[in-house]
């Protein structure tokens, strides 16, 4: 018997397996479903949950765990950290894109079946379009970023087998989504169904998609050294940090910890967030640590672990002392407080002789600690550490602004070290004194990134953007010839599960030549 898919309705969770297949006899099918503006949220919520599995898994990925910043990524970590084969083959599920095709296919659902829908006005049908084809934007970006080479989504009712394509369909496809959803309007602007305001930052507005189109610009002007895309990178984010497409603003560093990261939520810097929070993730069935950010990793003293001294083994990701003087060598600078734990200093431990001063730094940037209350889980009377509170903010005005910059300083414009200063100045530093030629400016405002956005998940595309992998990654990556760099080096190799029945499915040569 023929089966079809329904949408179950599992609001407010955002689930990204939200679709069974049941027997049409059975249920309301989606040919007879959308009879409200609110079934068509509905089934976006789900698209919603396929996104937040996308941008901000349980666990790292390779690329998390890749440029990780550092002094050791502990048993599991180093590996990656050193790009050894063998490693990355035995994570193979974890470098699936299942799920971004998952979500790819209900934005295209949405859009297939919108003659469907009932009740519900022209502009509505739009908004909700617009939301999907932004989610569907960012899906095929990611792809590009990860893959390189992948595959363009056919209908949802065509089941032909499917080759890959080349990077530059992919991210053509990933331009030509976000242009669609160009007609959303400001954040401040956003409704829902019930025709409320809509606060969470997941959802896409005007000033969103600029933000997209200038990270999907920047990267192919890294990828193709071509003048125009860093025009068009340049543009885009300019409208946003200009107000012009909605009002975002930086605040203080105190602020940005306390509340932008925090379980205050502040959205005044944050330009788009995935939605983290109790009711969404079940915290009291979380057992351990969920990795949001790369930086999670390095969360141990005094959350995770009561004793400093624990702390430097050799299987607990860590980052020495003095690493963290490196890369914040200015004593003025108030990321240093803000991003670490009492950095340096020493600490009195309960029944100790005398204080302890670690060689290691511990991250602070995120605080808002969830320990568990399910008695499975604590050991006796012993809290286990389970979440940060806080959403997972994917970009906010900082990271858009030193964007800029780059842009900037790869088109020769004397503007480029204004943003960087911008960011500087509210970090508590003097203005930048160093060189100004292309090569130097370039660097700095890429140590400015890895400062501002320690621990974020950008370091590792911001290496690959500006090709400082050799110089800055470790293990294999420092030999990588020009050859295997084209042969797909940089990106994840192609899951066991994209081959299933899938003949015309090929492997990235890089990762053909180094397969188990």
């Amino acid at each position: 018997m023929k089966k079809i898919f329904i949408f179950i309705l599992f609001f407010p969770l955002f689930s990204c397996n939200d679709w069974i297949d049941v027997n049409s006899e059975e249920s309301v099918t989606f040919r007879n479903y959308f009879n409200s503006e609110q079934d068509v949220e509905d089934i976006f919520t789900t698209i919603l949950g396929c996104e937040k599995a996308v941008i901000a898994p349980t666990m790292m990925g390779f690329f998390d765990w890749s440029a990780l910043h550092c002094s050791n990524a502990g048993t599991f970590g180093e590996a990656y950290r050193k790009l050894e084969p063998a490693a990355i083959w035995d994570m193979d599920k974890r470098t699936s894109w299942n799920t971004h095709y998952k979500t790819i296919y209900l934005t295209n659902f949405l859009h297939e079946n919108q003659f469907r829908f009932k009740n519900i006005s022209q502009e509505r049908i739009d908004f909700w379009l617009a939301q999907a084809d932004f989610v569907k934007a960012l899906m095929y970006f990611r792809l590009a970023q990860d893959w390189g080479e992948a595959v363009v989504a056919p209908s949802t009712e065509d089941a032909s087998q499917q080759a890959k394509s080349p990077i530059n369909t992919i991210l053509t496809e990933a331009i030509q989504a976000a242009e669609a959803a160009l007609i959303l309007p400001t954040f401040d602007k956003l409704t829902n169904a019930q025709g409320n305001n809509i606060n969470s930052r997941q959802y896409a507005s005007l000033g969103t998609v600029h933000t997209l189109l200038a990270n999907i610009y920047a990267w192919m002007g890294g990828l193709y050294d071509k003048e125009e895309y860093w025009k068009k990178a340049e543009a885009s984010a300019s409208l946003v940090i200009e107000g012009k497409v909605g009002f975002y603003d930086l605040v203080s560093m105190k602020d940005l910890v306390e509340k932008t990261f925090g379980k205050s939520r502040d959205l005044t810097e944050v330009i788009f967030s995935i939605e983290k929070n109790e009711q969404d993730d079940n915290w009291y069935a979380t057992s351990s640590l969920e990795m949001y950010y790369p930086g999670f990793a390095l969360i141990n003293y005094p959350y995770s672990e009561t004793d400093p001294r624990k702390v430097d083994k050799d299987d607990i990701p860590r980052i020495l002392l003095d690493s963290v003087y490196a890369l914040y060598p200015d004593k003025t600078d108030l990321r240093r407080k803000e991003y670490w734990w009492n950095l340096g200093q020493a600490i009195t431990i309960e029944g100790a002789s005398a204080p302890y001063t670690p060689n290691h730094a511990f991250i602070n940037k995120w605080r808002d600690k969830v320990y568990s209350v399910n008695p499975e889980i604590t050991e006796g009377s012993k809290s286990k550490l389970i979440a940060m509170e806080g959403n997972c903010i994917y970009w906010r005005l900082a990271d858009l602004i030193l964007l800029r910059a780059e842009c900037r300083a790869h088109l020769g414009m004397p503007e480029a070290a204004s943003d960087l200063n911008r960011i500087r100045e509210r970090a508590g530093l003097d203005t930048y004194r160093g060189f100004t030629d292309k090569k130097n400016l370039l660097r700095e405002i890429f140590r400015e990134r890895e400062r501002e956005l320690f621990g974020e998940g950008h370091r590792y595309y911001d290496i690959v953007r500006n090709k400082y992998f050799r110089d800055i990654l470790i293990g294999n990556y420092k030999t990588l010839t020009d050859d295997e760099v084209k042969k797909g080096a940089l990106y994840l190799p192609v899951s066991s599960d994209a081959f299933l029945n899938n003949p015309l499915m090929t492997q990235n040569i890089y990762w053909l030549w180094h397969q188990n």
